[in-house]
């Protein structure tokens, strides 16, 4: 195993310290000042990448850092940011996210952050990969290519963490996998709201039973954010049209008054009637990245009273909006909500909409504590230039 003496300079977006000491390399599990030896597991373009398989490894310890409370911490690949206390990974998020958009974030508009009220417990929807002929279940390990025992995981629900622990309980995943006909796959457990119990899926695509954030009381705060954006933009409006954008269920357009809704996304067909919808929600089946769907969706829109959208949300899987180009060209809306759990996919799209349109407001919600990932509001207005 080869290894690597580092420096760390700063966090970058996917949690891992940046050394610039005789090659760019990037070190999982570190914190700025931070000096030591990482063991390389992959060289790319002449950028190496590095894993700390503890901190014994390190020379110079960062101040900040602190002993995870996650037996897991070292070995997994779940969680980035347990080394150090709560206040220190919103300062880390939030510096790579303005870094980031160091230049398309203009001086008078300022990143407002939304921390989360937990940092454990919170996962309603978590995934255990299995593999049955090394009779092994658990997340993906950093160091191997073997699966770790997660039942000591921090992040899932009391009622996600039993389903997990009784799935562990006598082997009772060997029987569940093995109705499956796959050797190696996962299972999925999810706490739906509302509901008693959690459900379990296996190898079924992500978010079988539905989507929503897997932080329930991060949604909201969410929800409420892009509710207090819709009224402080449209209250002027009338007759109001909303194109919701890989919508889902409708979450984040929910509390919209006085307006038409058109939520667009896959599977929504079974969406319309249901407890989810409201009356000015109206859910349309399309694959948003099969093919250019502006068509698609403009024919959706015909025979209403209004076809120009006054506003159109964004919120897509990480790969990003695809044909952004269009929606910008084709529907002119004055105002777009753009959230996004990738800041690269953001950052690219961002580059377009910029285009036509300045940047008025920018948010971090941090829906994902312990791990690298938050999401990401920003409002556009259209450009009067």
């Amino acid at each position: 195993m080869e290894h690597i003496n580092f420096k760390i300079d700063h966090i970058d977006p996917m949690g891992q310290g940046v050394s610039k000491e005789s090659q760019i390399a990037f070190i999982e599990k570190t914190l700025p000042g931070e000096t030591g030896t990482a063991e390389i597991y992959r060289k790319a373009k002449g950028v190496i990448f590095g894993n700390l398989s503890g901190p014994d490894c390190l020379d110079t310890k960062s101040l900040d850092r602190i002993e995870p409370e996650c037996p897991h911490f070292y070995k997994c690949k779940g969680c980035q940011f347990l080394h150090t206390n709560y206040n220190n990974e919103i300062l880390f998020k939030s510096e790579s996210l303005k870094r980031m958009f160091k230049y398309l974030l203009p001086d008078s508009v300022k990143l407002i952050v939304h921390p989360a009220q937990e940092r454990f417990g919170y996962r309603n929807r978590v995934q255990i990969h299995y593999d049955l002929p090394k009779e092994e279940l658990g997340y993906f390990s950093n160091f191997s290519n073997h699966l770790i025992d997660v039942q000591d995981c921090l992040l899932p629900s009391d009622s996600v963490k039993d389903a997990v622990n009784d799935i562990y309980s006598g082997n009772k995943w060997k029987d569940i996998a093995g109705n499956s006909n796959e050797k190696t796959g996962y299972i999925e457990v999810y706490q739906e709201p509302e509901e008693s119990k959690p459900k379990i899926y296996i190898n079924k695509p992500y978010a079988e039973g539905g989507f929503t954030q897997v932080n329930n009381k991060m949604g909201e705060v969410l929800t409420d954010l892009v509710t207090k954006m819709y009224k402080n933009y449209m209250d002027n409006c009338r007759e109001l049209l909303v194109l919701d954008i890989f919508g889902g269920n409708g979450n984040l357009s929910k509390n919209f008054n006085n307006a038409h809704i058109k939520v667009y996304d896959l599977n929504t067909e079974n969406k319309t009637g249901s407890k989810m919808q409201t009356e000015s929600q109206h859910y349309v089946n399309i694959d948003l990245y099969k093919k250019d769907p502006v068509n698609e969706i403009r024919k959706t829109l015909k025979g209403l009273k209004k076809s120009d959208p006054n506003l159109i949300i964004f919120d897509p899987p990480r790969a990003g909006v695809k044909f952004i180009d269009s929606y910008i060209k084709y529907f002119d809306a004055p105002y777009i909500f753009y959230i996004s759990c990738d800041p690269a996919t953001l950052k690219r799209d961002t580059v377009k909409i910029k285009d036509k349109y300045d940047i008025v407001e920018m948010h971090l919600i941090d829906l994902f504590p312990g791990t690298r990932h938050f999401e990401t509001l920003i409002v556009f207005r259209k450009s009067e230039k």
